[in-house]
Parts: C-alpha cells; structure tokens; sequence
C-alpha cells in the first residue's frame, strides 16, 4: 500500500474492511500468538460500531443516534491502530502476504512471492452427528483427498442462520485447517439453522486462492 491512511474514511466502506480484517486475524489468532482477550476487546468495539451504524441508516434517526454513532466509530479506528501497531504491523509471524490480505500497510521490499492456489476445494459436509459438521474438501482438479501442492491449508468461512449470504460482511465465522476433516461444533440453541460454507486453499504464506463458485449449506441436528 502507499503511504496514505489505511483505513477507509467512508463509514460504510470503514465498517466493511473492519469486519474482513477481524475475519482474517481470528483464523490465525493462535499461529501469531494474539490472545482471544485482546482479539473480543476490538470484536465489541467493531459490534457496537456496526449497531449504531446501522440506526443512523433508518429513517427516524435522530441527533442521538448520529452523536453515537461518531462515538463508535472514532473508538473502533483508535482501537484498530494500537491492534495493528501492536500485533500485525511488526509481529515476524504475520506475512507481507497476510498484511496484503488485510489491507494493511507493508514495510519494506517485498520477499519472492511462492506460487498461489489456482484451483478450489470442492466441500462436503456430514450433518449427521448432534451439534456437530464434519467438513471434508477435496480438489477440483486432483482425484482422492490429497490437497494441491501449493496449498498449505484451507480456510473456512460461513454463517449460521437466516438466508443465504448476499455479502462478504455476512460470512461471520471462520476457521482455518491444514488438514481433513474439519469437525465444528455448534452450541444448542443453534439447533435446526441453516449453516452455509464456502471455501478456499491458502499456500504457505496465506495467500488465498479463489473461493469455490457456490457456497454449500447443511441444517445443525
């Protein structure tokens, strides 16, 4: 990126790359060694901005509402700095690669870049046990299970409930693994929803490769 403000100026814009980049660090809270404490402290702050922004899109929005709304907003992008500063911008587990992915500004030359996914993980999901979906993926292009020489892993994004998604912001979950098959575990009152997935392959410095074209869905038993 070039040395101008990372961080989208337009509220909108501003609330959807916030919501993509906490996607992406929650995948790999683990391998960069940031903690789920540090990580739900930005998650509430986002989720308070995503509630007052979407008041002031209603009609009957008031100073209030607005006023709140500033508040958020100024409170999440404080909040995303000192993250960014502290956690992504010099951690020497986060890639150049990642920080591409995220929008995030990069320091310095940029290193060879390894080949990326051209293919898609083909998903398949086995509802079958309580509270539980097993996910096998496979290739596109390779026959049996085995993953295509570039991947390192797969991620996996989906939503819990309602229709299906109409957006990236509405893919709320997300898990990444290097091997199959994933197995996610749902709480109870989830029982009876709709979860839709979709996928792709991740090389060895997280760079994705392209999504699978149609998202899969399965009910939780």
């Amino acid at each position: 990126m070039s040395g101008k403000d990372y961080i989208p100026r337009q509220d909108g814009k501003f609330l959807e790359w916030a919501q993509k980049l906490l996607i992406y660090v929650k995948l790999y809270l683990e391998v960069w060694g940031i903690s789920e404490l540090v990580y739900g402290a930005v998650k509430t702050l986002l989720d308070n901005y995503d509630s007052a922004y979407g008041r002031v899109q209603e009609s009957n929005r008031d100073k209030v509402d607005v006023r709140l709304k500033n508040e958020t907003r100024d409170a999440l992008k404080a909040s995303i700095r000192r993250f960014v500063k502290e956690h992504l911008q010099y951690n020497s587990a986060v890639t150049n690669a990642d920080r591409e992915n995220m929008d995030l500004p990069i320091h310095g030359a940029h290193p060879a870049q390894p080949h990326i996914p051209t293919s898609t993980p083909v998903g398949e999901i086995d509802a079958s046990l309580h509270l539980q979906h097993i996910i096998h993926v496979k290739d596109e292009k390779r026959a049996g299970r085995a993953k295509p020489p570039e991947a390192h892993g797969f991620e996996v994004w989906y939503k819990i409930g309602g229709g299906p998604p109409a957006s990236d912001c509405e893919w709320s979950h997300a898990r990444f693994s290097t091997r199959s098959p994933l197995i996610i575990k749902f709480p109870l009152f989830c029982v009876g929803k709709t979860v839709y997935y979709r996928f792709r392959w991740v090389n060895s410095r997280n760079q994705p490769g392209p999504w699978n074209e149609n998202f899969i869905s399965a009910v939780i038993a």
